[in-house]
Formats: C-alpha cells, structure tokens, sequence
C-alpha cells in the first residue's frame, strides 16, 4: 500500500483557514452572540459496538471539556467557529475528529491481514434552523487528514423539553450521507486483503441513521449528570462489507460535568 503524503500539507492548510477566519471573527460583529466565557469541565465514559466482525464492545474515558464564548464553541472532539446570524438561522466553520472510526488488523481474527484504517479530521460548514417545533441542522465535513479523504452530509432535527426543575430530555434523530470514498477506506476489501472467507469489497455511498435521547440532570447549581443513549443503523453500502456484521450499532455516553 501506498502511503499518504498529503494528509500533513491539509491539516496545516485548515488549521491556517482556522486561525485566519478566527482573527477576523475576533473583531465586534453584532449583538446576537452571548458576550460572557462558559467553561465546564469533567469526566465521560462512552460504551460502542462495532460494525466491524469479531470486534469487541469498547469502552472508554475521557476527559469532558466545554467551552463557548462569542465566536467559539467546543464540546468533546467538535470545534465551532462561529459566523454571523441571520434570524433563526447560525453557521458555524466546524472541525471535528470522529471517535470511533477505524481500526487496526489486531482487534479482531476477522480482520487479520487487513491495513489499518485511521480516524479522520473534519472540517466544514454547519448551521442550525432554530424554530419552536425542532432544531434542525445541516453540516458539510470534508476529512482533511488524508486518511479517507471522503465526505459526510449530517441533517439532524431535535427537540428538547424540560421534566421536572431538574431534568432535560432531547430526543434527536441524525441522518448522515457517508460518500462513496469514505465507505470505501473505512469498509472496503483490496486486492491484497483477500482472504478465505473475505472477498474484495468496494464500498458505495450509503445512508446512516442515528436515533437516541440525551438527558441532561442537574445535580446542584453547577454540576450536571449527562446521559446519552442512541443507535445507529447503517445502509447496505456498509451492511454488505464482508468485514461487517452488526448493520445497527448501539452506544452509551454517561457524562459528569462542572460548570464555571
């Protein structure tokens, strides 16, 4: 296999677009952006399945930090630089590294003699409809790490609601559009790959779907327990892979946070 050099010149190449538009953003824009810093620090444990055949359920912690002030916000492994409004409408130049993807040929028998596949770096651009019936979002993220060089298309629609003094609860559905060379580094088979038992595969566009619920618990005045329970089904571009046998995957985040 051939190794990848561009991956280096595009990540430096975004993080300069980052730093470039964040200069420009530090300047007054408006009076619709909140004006205060909010910091929350804690801790998050997070259970996945796996598509992929004969691995196991992976938990993990880590550590949770979040921050928004005017032009900022960040939450877990997602950035958002935000950009002007306009009524219901925010934007946002997001980058955001997926936890989750990938995987290496020792994490499971079925996978022996496979390259590794390496999490991707996104960058691009988001906005969120905010309306009384539901948020509805719409993202466009382009990895720029030069491991998949493919592409997601995320519209997701949620609608929270208070239960209680205490207790929010935010049900959200996700649909999410993985193009055709991203199935493909993540889920396809290569020449050299073939085994007994595992065909080449070329992986096609597909269709992700996520549905789940958060809840957010208020402890005191500033701490806050996070739930977040959710699955997601994939398409056939996926599903068909002979590297695949779980079509739906379910996943739990428990969090703990403090607010500053």
């Amino acid at each position: 296999m051939t190794q990848n050099t561009n991956g280096a010149p595009r990540l430096l190449l975004a993080l300069a677009l980052l730093t470039a538009v964040a200069a420009h953003a530090a300047e007054p824009n408006g009076a619709d952006q909140p004006e205060t810093q909010r910091w929350g620090l804690g801790l998050a444990l997070a259970t996945m399945r796996s598509p992929y055949a004969g691995v196991d359920t992976k938990t993990r912690v880590l550590p949770l930090l979040t921050y928004e002030s005017r032009w900022l916000r960040f939450a877990g492994t997602q950035l958002d630089l935000k950009l002007p409004s306009y009524g219901t409408l925010d934007f946002a130049l997001r980058t955001q590294y997926s936890i989750g993807e990938g995987y290496e040929a020792s994490d499971s028998d079925r996978l022996a003699g496979m390259a590794e596949r390496k999490g991707s770096v996104y960058v691009g651009l988001a906005s969120t409809w905010h309306n009384a019936v539901a948020n509805v979002s719409l993202a466009y993220l382009k990895d720029v790490s030069g491991h998949s060089e493919g592409s997601q298309l995320k519209l997701g629609i949620e609608h929270g609601f208070t239960w209680g003094q205490q207790a929010r609860i935010v049900p959200h559905l996700q649909f999410t559009r993985l193009d055709g060379t991203s199935v493909d580094y993540f889920y396809g088979v290569r020449s050299d790959e073939v085994r007994q038992g595992r065909a080449a595969y070329q992986g096609d566009a597909t269709l992700a779907v996520q549905a789940g619920v958060r809840v957010q618990y208020s402890l005191a005045a500033r701490q806050r327990l996070l739930v977040d329970l959710s699955a997601t089904r994939y398409g056939s571009g996926v599903a068909d892979s002979p590297i695949v046998e779980r079509r739906t995957v379910p996943q739990l985040r428990l969090g703990y946070l403090y607010a500053f």
